[in-house]
């Protein structure tokens, strides 16, 4: 249904446009007074360079997941400062998350700036000879990001007893989401390669679906003041084949998208050898001599655009492609079928509806 689906986008947009600014002044407000009780100019100076890394253009999608499940459980309708600002805290701790990928993945560009540790790494490179300058001080400051989330979320004006639920789901998301990060990086550049592993779907497990998807949303429901392991349950459904399919989706832009659209190299996967769906798949479809240059040009420490090319036109040449879309259309409607499960406001589930289609389109 065209028009329905128009609308479902139009209220996300419209949701967006009306909260991305509150988040973004409120992260704004926060570090332009640290920065001014600050006690020394470097502080000042990287209390500076924090928020102007948190503010770089991105999504928010999810602290805009985390309002509008407040706002869709809340008996009532309340816009509620205080959940802004405990969005801004979510956006603060997806930052700090950002420095370490980018100094994991030794990535030069974030949000159409430089990572955090490069800019760092230029800038005191004339007071000190240690070469990893950047690295070892973007590090710390994505810790100042942690504890300033933190912060936000202690000073938040809630009941204890929601503060206490919504700590421990803030706690599990992140240690679940470590867990993924440390188990994507074993699995990148690594020596070896099994084609029966699992270790894919767990990184989009741990890393991605939970993250960005279930956890948002389930802060957002025990901020409302709810608790009910029925509607946990339902949350976890609807999420989990909805965040797969969101780092399906990445995977596949990782490789074949447009870098002037998705803002980031389309050959970075390649180069680190990273172990996703879209390779597993690919695996699966060959075998003897082609599943073992497939997999000698992955795993090649120094690859050529030739094999860079080679690695892409055996993911679609394999029908790897074709069948990594097939999956990613199954569980986008599965996330649609447990979207209508959700207890939730039909305005609220509408805006998720938005979303669900969102991660549903592959650009390629």
């Amino acid at each position: 249904m065209p028009g329905k689906k128009h609308c479902s986008r139009d209220i996300f947009r419209e949701f967006s446009h009306e909260y991305i600014p509150l988040i973004d002044k409120y992260i704004a407000d926060y570090f332009d007074a640290k920065s001014a009780d600050a006690a020394l100019p470097f502080m000042k100076e990287m209390y500076a360079d924090i928020k102007e890394y948190c503010l770089r253009d991105g999504k928010r999608i999810r602290p805009l997941l985390l309002i509008n499940a407040y706002n869709g459980y809340k008996k009532g309708f309340r816009k509620g400062a205080e959940i802004v600002k405990l969005g801004a805290a979510v956006e603060i701790m997806h930052s700090f998350l950002l420095v370490q990928d980018d100094i994991i993945d030794r990535a030069e560009m974030r949000r159409g700036g430089e990572a955090l540790h490069i800019l760092l790494g230029k800038r005191y490179s004339s007071v000190t000879t240690n070469p990893l300058i950047g690295t070892d001080i973007a590090s710390v400051l994505a810790d100042i990001m942690f504890s300033a989330a933190i912060d936000i979320i202690c000073g938040a004006k809630l009941r204890d007893r929601v503060k206490i639920s919504y700590l421990e789901v803030f706690s599990r998301t992140y240690e679940k989401t470590a867990w993924g990060q440390i188990l994507d990086s074993l699995n990148t550049m690594p020596r070896a390669i099994d084609s029966e592993s699992n270790a894919p779907m767990m990184i989009s497990l741990m890393k991605t679906a939970w993250y960005t998807m279930v956890y948002p949303v389930t802060m957002g429901y025990v901020l409302s003041g709810e608790n009910g392991r029925n509607e946990l349950k339902a949350i976890e459904e609807f999420g989990v084949p909805l965040g797969v399919a969101f780092q399906i989706r990445d995977d596949i832009l990782g490789v074949f998208g447009i870098e002037s659209d998705t803002g980031k190299p389309n050959d970075s996967d390649i180069h680190e050898g990273k172990f996703t769906l879209l390779v597993h798949n690919t695996m699966q479809k060959l075998d003897g001599n082609n599943l073992d240059k497939f997999k000698s040009v992955l795993l090649s420490q120094s690859k050529t655009e030739a094999d860079v090319q080679y690695i892409r036109e055996t993911i679609k040449s394999s029908g790897a492609l074709d069948e990594t879309i097939d999956s990613h259309s199954n569980l986008i409607a599965a996330a649609e079928e447990k979207l209508d499960e959700l207890r939730i406001k039909s305005y609220n589930r509408e805006l998720l509806r938005g979303v669900v289609e969102s991660v549903g389109d592959i650009p390629v």
